[in-house]
């Protein structure tokens, strides 16, 4: 059986007090000036007596926190001197006759002083039959002097004089430290799932719908929980709704183990609780079992402006993860100037067709549906996290009931964006009614496992807690139906016929094990609740109070989590010189490093001297370009601040009054050049500029100069990938150049073809269909992929040919080779004469110290000014002959 309200008391705080009630100033009159210090040394010893009823090891005042005497002795001590002297015994014959006088007015504060008074010492007596004093009359020739003695002031801060909230100091000693749990690590329960397929079908869903009057009130709602923790929640919750509000902040903010955490250096708390969330959960967000290296982590943030839970995701996976933001615009939009933590660079908020972000919009639901699908080659998120919440000030009590639409919508996107083994979190109040309690049933059944956890960010006196949903399964396309069309009906506002239910009763109560977890849930937090209420109420009714553990917590729960312990400060400023010399260090002077221009007397002796050591790369840029046009270092400091290295300095990239706008994340340093594309529409021929990165040095702070030309390039497209921005925007595009293998039949790799546009010539390179430039309003269901539909639209893009880089991947004296007998390549040492094969059981095996770094590559790279050269002594025939003549013919 659950305790009542009454119980959460201090039964040794309630009988001291019964006990010593002779602290409270009795009827006894001292209006005159002999009694002037005599008063203010009772004053001051009866309040110090007063408070020590909350005095404790963990809960003491901030000014007597060092000097307090706590010893058992001390306090038995002073009892039994108190004890004596209420009954008139002499118990120390030494005591100073200041003291005594002191200790003798102490008496006539006892509460027994009328119900004895031959305990009063005569002397006292004697002295106010003097003034006239008769007992129970005022002083005075009309006996119009007060009766009662003028009371301690009680005002609390700003409360007016006189102001009283009922409840609020009987609630305050009923909070027992005894009862709150303060640990780092917190237990989190899961429920299976242990049903294969759904106990449900289709059908049977849209009978389920219940209709009714919209309530207006939970106190009835004791189906899923005891109605006495109910109760208690509510009452408790009462107490604070006369309080001045910046008194119970600072009273919860002084009370609450965890406080002092805050948002540590990120934008707000919610990161902080996707933190604390992440890691209960074993790290299976930001580090989930079912995700190749190679991909980007895809995630969704929902409802969740100004987007902390997004930062802290971003923070851990720096450009290796891409989200898709939900949320209303304005006042409750995403702030991603204020990511310091991670590069917004790759998050991309969406707001639908109507530019609002509405997430109870049907039509925004499918176009984000559409968009997310679009980016992740119709696969879905990986997970999706939201946080959507309203004010509810003055209605704190029904905020279950106010939210249940934001409940539903938010379930409902997480169904169709989330792919087949994805994770879903979002936050949740109260879960009492039975609309809540359905939702979280049909939840349970589209995931493996559910949860429903409040972590230590959030504040434990409020109903805050979330359903953390594990592994989506595949067949959940008629729930998804369902909850759609429950939004529907709950978007025409009718109270009078608003939907109550949308599981029947019956069946979930056929289901005894989910019952048992929801209702253990709702027991188990809401005692956590009321006893932080409590102790709300005690830190209310006593400002000195404080919770000594606050700096622990903090220290522990971020070692735990793994966070960083700063302050959250802007990053610093710097100039582009200073940001690559940071970046390059001993490096800088490849700035200045001029490339290698191929000629038909050099073509030996540079790209066919091993021609299997070199990649090539069409480019745009071409010997009659202005300088600003050809290829060159790309610096970013964060956002739109990207520079480039044109004559010896760093310019500013971006030219929007030309078309450019770069966008890439801080601590970026990448060899590109600026592109014309071409689209081709059937209608007209769409010309833009774009981004086209040829190598990588760092990748939004991560050094790849190190690695493989083939990893470097791998990771480029990632890169580039997760930058790509939802259309339409304004965003100059960013592309990784391809690469190919310098082989005899390099002439048809290079795709050339002859197109009729404005360009020095009409010879273009087709760009590889990117499938981030379909059509994204052909990929809006699931079923995209499961009946095997035709391929959408993709339009054909071209961009100018006006040259061709090469580009070395294995230094000397290693060179690449092809195996005459097992068909693979191999890299050979002049020098040791040591082989290895590239690969080895799918495996990389290339010694390190054969790889050519970026700067080793970019030192010998070789540029040919193909189709420009105006000898005409090296042309594509004549290098394609060139290479057949260097490479050892093959075995058939």
């Amino acid at each position: 059986m659950t305790e009542s309200f009454d119980s959460y008391s201090q039964q040794d705080i309630i009988s001291d007090v019964n006990k010593d009630s002779q602290y409270v100033i009795q009827n006894t009159m001292y209006h005159f000036d002999n009694f002037d210090n005599s008063m203010i040394s009772y004053n001051g010893e009866q309040h110090e007596q007063k408070i020590s009823i909350y005095d404790s090891e963990q809960y003491s005042k901030k000014h007597r926190y060092d000097k307090m005497d706590t010893s058992h002795n001390s306090i038995y001590e002073h009892q039994s001197k108190r004890k004596k002297l209420n009954n008139g015994e002499v118990f120390d014959t030494n005591t100073s006759s200041g003291e005594k006088y002191i200790e003798e007015n102490e008496v006539v504060d006892n509460a027994e002083v009328y119900a004895n008074e031959s305990k009063v010492p005569q002397k006292i007596q004697h002295m106010m039959e003097k003034m006239g004093y008769k007992p129970g009359k005022g002083l005075g020739k009309d006996d119009q002097g007060r009766v009662e003695p003028i009371e301690a002031v009680k005002q609390r801060g700003r409360r007016g004089l006189g102001h009283y909230v009922p409840g609020l100091k009987e609630a305050s000693l009923k909070w027992d430290p005894a009862e709150e749990e303060i640990k780092v690590i917190e237990d989190i329960e899961w429920l299976q799932n242990k049903y294969s397929i759904m106990p449900f079908t289709a059908d049977n869903l849209f009978h389920w719908i219940k209709y009714g009057p919209k309530k207006h009130t939970i106190d009835d709602e004791t189906m899923f929980c005891n109605p006495n923790i109910l109760r208690q929640i509510i009452d408790s919750k009462t107490i604070f709704d006369k309080l001045d509000k910046a008194e119970m902040r600072k009273a919860r903010t002084r009370s609450n183990p965890y406080e002092t955490i805050r948002c540590v250096n990120f934008l707000n708390r919610a990161a902080v609780k996707m933190a604390n969330i992440d890691r209960a959960c074993d790290s299976m967000f930001t580090c989930p079992k079912n995700v190749d290296p190679n991909e980007l982590l895809y995630f969704a943030d929902v409802c969740a402006g100004p987007g902390g839970f997004s930062e802290y995701i971003l923070s851990r996976k720096k450009w290796h993860a891409k989200g898709f933001g939900f949320t209303l615009k304005n006042e409750n939009d995403f702030s991603l100037d204020d990511f310091f933590a991670g590069p917004c660079e790759t998050f991309h908020p969406f707001y639908g067709s109507k530019d609002n972000g509405d997430v109870f919009d049907t039509q925004n639901q499918r176009e984000f549906r559409s968009i997310v699908m679009g980016h992740t080659d119709g696969k879905g998120v990986h997970f999706m996290m939201s946080d959507g919440g309203f004010s509810v000030e003055g209605q704190e009590n029904i905020q279950e009931i106010l939210s249940k639409q934001l409940y539903l919508c938010q379930c409902l996107v997480a169904l169709m964006i989330v792919r087949p083994g994805g994770h879903f979190v979002t936050k949740l109040f109260d879960l009492f009614t039975p609309f809540s309690v359905g939702l979280v049933y049909l939840m349970y059944h589209c995931f493996e496992s559910i949860s429903i956890f409040k972590p230590n960010t959030s504040r434990p006196a409020n109903s805050e807690r979330y359903l953390i949903c594990k592994r989506k399964k595949k067949d959940t396309q008629m729930v998804m139906d369902y909850l759609s069309q429950i939004n529907c009906l709950l978007s025409r506002r009718d109270d009078s016929n608003d939907v109550i239910e949308i599981v029947p009763l019956d069946v979930l109560e056929e289901d005894a094990e989910f019952l048992r977890y929801l209702r253990n849930s709702n027991d188990t937090l809401g005692k956590k609740q009321i006893v932080n209420l409590l102790k709300i109420a005690a830190f209310c009714e006593d400002p000195t109070l404080i919770e000594p553990k606050q700096a622990e917590m903090r220290k522990e729960c971020l070692k735990y989590w793994n966070l960083p312990d700063r302050t959250r400060v802007r990053p610093q400023v710097s100039k582009p010189q200073d940001k690559a010399q940071e970046i390059l260090g001993d490096s800088i002077e490849l700035l200045k490093c001029e490339a290698t221009n191929l000629k038909i007397d050099n073509v030996r002796n540079t790209i066919l001297n091993q021609p299997y050591d070199w990649y090539c790369m069409p480019c745009c840029s071409g010997p009659y370009f202005e300088s600003d046009k050809l290829a060159t270092f790309y610096l970013s400091l964060g956002r739109k601040q990207v520079y480039r290295y044109i004559g010896g300095k760093w310019e500013t990239a971006g030219d929007e009054n030309r078309g450019i706008k770069i966008e890439l994340p801080s601590n970026t340093l990448v060899y590109a050049e600026l592109a014309y594309e071409t689209k081709r529409t059937k209608t007209h021929i769409a010309k833009t500029r774009a981004l086209h990165i040829i190598d990588a040095y760092m990748l939004g702070g991560e050094d790849v100069s190190k690695l493989y030309l083939s990893q470097r390039s791998n990771l480029t497209k990632k890169f580039c990938d997760a930058l790509w921005k939802l259309a339409p925007n304004s965003y100059t595009s960013v592309r990784a150049k391809e690469r190919f293998l310098l082989t005899p039949n390099i002439h048809r790799r290079l795709r050339i073809t002859d197109q009729r546009v404005k360009w020095p010539t009409n010879i273009a390179f087709e760009l590889t269909k990117n499938p981030l430039e379909r059509d994204m309003s052909t990929i809006n269901t699931i079923e995209y992929h499961e009946t095997n539909l035709q391929e959408p639209v993709q339009e054909l893009v071209c961009s100018a040919f006006n040259s061709v880089i090469f580009v070395r991947s294995i230094v000397k004296p290693w060179a690449r080779h092809l195996s005459q007998k097992a068909n693979e390549f191999y890299v050979f040492n002049a020098i040791t004469r040591q082989s290895e094969f590239e690969v080895r059981n799918k495996l990389n095996n290339r010694p390190p110290d054969a790889v050519a770094s970026f700067a080793e590559a970019f030192k010998e790279r070789v540029i040919w000014s193909w189709p420009h050269d105006t000898n005409d002594t090296l042309n594509m025939n004549t290098l394609v002959q060139m290479i057949n003549q260097a490479l050892p013919p093959r075995s058939t």
